[in-house]
């Protein structure tokens, strides 16, 4: 397999295994697992390639259409080892966040919603929520706005936004005074390991790119 995309997968397992010993486990072990998959089908897809390259006979255009498939195959496997590593990874995320910002027991459902609009109403005026999501879980003495500020209501949003919540994670778990730290590590490391993957993504493609099917080898 390519150095480059080997480097990339390796970046996310280091990311992963400090936060491994801890209650999100489960989830981050399906990320790891999703990684080696990409590992072992490029590394598949590299002996296939080259055991065609290496034949001398046979119809060049069907060699050709069979590295297309080849090519097309992985990178429809690449597409949902991404997207279940990014859903386990929210999934940690956001097991994380309910560990430290328990919803009140007192909120329904209708008023979970309407706050959440409201909410939303007022950040999507702002070039830059942030500081204005931290001021008002300071200032606010309502247990739902702060659960939904601060939990994973307020998280979704913000990447809904394109914002990175790393700033707002460690101010946050400075105003609640978090003590389980394996959450905190959990909710701190997000948007490495999202970075992380999406670089794995970026490389994998790069290389199924580059594949040329008149001589079809990626290493």
């Amino acid at each position: 397999m390519s150095e480059g995309l080997q480097e990339s997968i390796d970046v996310v397992l280091s990311i992963i295994q400090p936060l491994k010993e801890s209650e999100f486990s489960e989830k981050l072990n399906k990320v790891s697992a999703y990684m080696g998959s990409i590992e072992k089908n490029f590394d598949l897809l590299n002996s296939t390639l080259e055991s065609i390259r290496l034949q001398a006979s046979g119809d060049p255009e069907i060699r050709r259409k069979v590295v297309e498939g080849k090519i097309a195959a992985n990178k429809a496997s690449l597409s949902s080892f991404i997207k279940f590593s990014r859903m386990n990874l929210d999934l940690a995320r956001a097991q994380a966040l309910d560990e430290l910002v328990k919803r009140p027991k007192s909120a329904n459902k209708a008023d979970e919603q309407k706050m959440m609009e409201s909410l939303g109403k007022w950040f999507d005026q702002l070039p830059d929520p942030v500081p204005v999501m931290l001021e008002h879980f300071k200032a606010s003495s309502t247990p739902l706005d702060k659960y939904l500020v601060a939990g994973k209501w307020g998280h979704e949003y913000l990447q809904k936004r394109h914002i990175n919540s790393e700033a707002f994670d460690v101010e946050l778990c400075r105003l609640i005074s978090c003590k389980d730290m394996a959450a905190v590590n959990m909710v701190k490391s997000y948007e490495m390991l999202s970075w992380a993957i999406d670089a794995v993504e970026e490389m994998a493609l790069k290389k199924l790119e580059a594949a040329n099917p008149a001589e079809p080898e990626i290493s």
